[in-house]
């Protein structure tokens, strides 16, 4: 077996607020992994130039949350980063619903249960920004080398979670979330059969 096809770099000890929450640990198994795009790009190139620290601080200081939202940030390159300890639960896909009428933990359940891996880009077309901003319809699908590291990433954390790539989901995929996330022009089954091809060749 051949090693991943990316650049890792583990930023985690790097987050804001980490000494708050960095010995918090899951209680739940891992069931799946959860794919998300940012949906953030550059008003002028289409490209996102967000990292870790930006999302991270986003999350932490403009909505309050304790942490960042992502196990893991795949960049425009090879470059993924290791944001947020994988045993720590990871807001990513949570719901309201307090009377659990979907059974899946009163909406936590994707949270609990799934890795969060983040594609760093806005993978749709005709973007516009909350201020109004229209975003050129350059960079609307992962780049070739973004899409391979993906691919590489979720093989190699299925792979340590006991996981196939049936158990990879696009966040508009669960239950509960009403969201075109990781974008229209992610192509969910085609990276699931990149997957399966990966872990095939891995074990020729």
């Amino acid at each position: 077996m051949t090693g991943p096809a990316f650049t890792l770099r583990d930023v985690r000890a790097l987050m804001p607020n980490v000494a708050a929450y960095g010995g918090e640990r899951r209680q739940h198994a891992v069931t799946g992994i959860a794919v998300h795009h940012s949906a953030t790009a550059n008003p002028i190139t289409g490209v996102s130039m967000d990292d870790a620290q930006s999302i991270f601080r986003y999350h932490v200081e403009e909505r309050g949350w304790d942490h960042g939202g992502y196990h893991y940030l795949v960049h425009p390159t090879d470059l993924v980063e290791y944001a947020l300890d994988e045993a720590i639960p990871a807001y990513h896909a949570g719901f309201t619903d307090p009377d659990d009428a979907c059974g899946l933990e009163q909406g936590q359940y994707w949270n609990h249960h799934l890795i969060a891996v983040c594609i760093l880009g806005w993978f749709d077309r005709d973007r516009v920004t909350a201020d109004g901003t229209r975003i050129p319809d350059r960079f609307v699908t992962p780049s070739p080398v973004q899409w391979r590291t993906a691919v590489a990433l979720l093989r190699t954390i299925a792979g340590r979670h006991g996981l196939g790539a049936s158990d990879v989901y696009g966040h508009r995929e669960l239950t509960g979330c009403r969201t075109a996330c990781p974008g229209a022009n992610v192509d969910l089954d085609a990276l699931r059969r990149d997957i399966a091809a990966g872990a095939r060749s891995d074990e020729g």
